[in-house]
This record gives structure tokens, sequence and C-alpha cells, in this order.
């Protein structure tokens, strides 16, 4: 008979960071922040499990979804910290980090482009996930961004 310590381990990930992210997206949601993305950066990135990125829509947006997040992670006499930019504020949890940008910085930076790999956890104004993997992106920024009309439309036949 085997010993019981030779059997081979199953690796179970450890789920958390994820769920903790799905629910911060949510606040965030609520808050009316826009294109809210969980990136799930688990084993590809060493500073973080998951990243949040979503558009607030001017500073006094972006410190009201602030002030919610404050409210639902903080513990008594212990509140968030986060780190203000010009534009971009970022919100270092430890496993997950958040960044909340104004409008037009975002698409400057493209964070999730570093990690190609990642699925993303898009959320829609309603707070519907919708699981995107790294081969259907294209698909998520197409929907995000409004199409311009084509210059062909601009001529005219004579």
């Amino acid at each position: 008979m085997r010993p019981s310590n030779d059997r081979k381990v199953m690796d179970i990930p450890d789920t958390r960071p994820l769920d903790e992210a799905r629910r911060i997206a949510r606040v965030l949601v609520d808050k009316k922040i826009r294109d809210v993305w969980v990136v799930d950066v688990t084993g590809v990135c060493s500073y973080a499990d998951c990243l949040i990125l979503g558009d607030a829509e001017n500073e006094r947006h972006m410190q009201s979804a602030l002030e919610a997040l404050d409210e639902a992670l903080s513990t008594p006499g212990f509140g968030i910290s986060p780190e203000r930019g010009g534009k971009w504020t970022l919100l270092d949890l430890g496993d997950v980090v958040v960044d909340l940008f104004l409008p037009g910085v975002r698409g400057i930076y493209r964070l999730e482009d570093l990690y190609a790999d990642a699925t993303i956890h898009a959320y829609d104004e309603a707070g519907r996930e919708r699981r995107v993997l790294p081969e259907e992106r294209l698909s998520l920024y197409s929907a995000l961004r409004p199409q311009k009309e084509s210059p062909a439309s601009e001529f005219h036949s004579s």
C-alpha cells in the first residue's frame, strides 16, 4: 500500500482575488463607472492577481466612486489610500489593483494589453458580467468604441 503523503496533490486555483475583484467591480458599476473590466492576471503578473479598469466621467465622479469603495472595503479605523495622478487614480488592494481613468486617458495606456493572454470580465451598465477570452478581445474594443462613418460616405457621385 502506498503512503498517503505519496499521492499526487491536485493544484486548486485560489479564486478569492477574482471574487473580490468582481465585488469591487459591482460597486463601481453601481456608481456608474463606465467600461468596467476585471483583467484576471493570475500567474502572469508579479504584483497582483486582478486589475480593475474603469472610466469616470469627471473628477467628481471619480471621487464619488472612491468614496463608495472606501465604504464597501474599509474596516473601522482603516480607510483606503488611492494614489492620485492628474487624470488617473490607482488603488492598490494587494491582490487586486483598481485603476480609474478620466475621459481619454485609458486608451493612451491600454494596461490590459500588457497581459494579452489574460481573460477579461467586462461589465455592462446593468452589472451583467461577460467573460472575454483573449482571442475575443478585439470584439470587446469595437463594442465599446463608437464606429466612425466610413470616409466613402462623404463622397457624392455626380
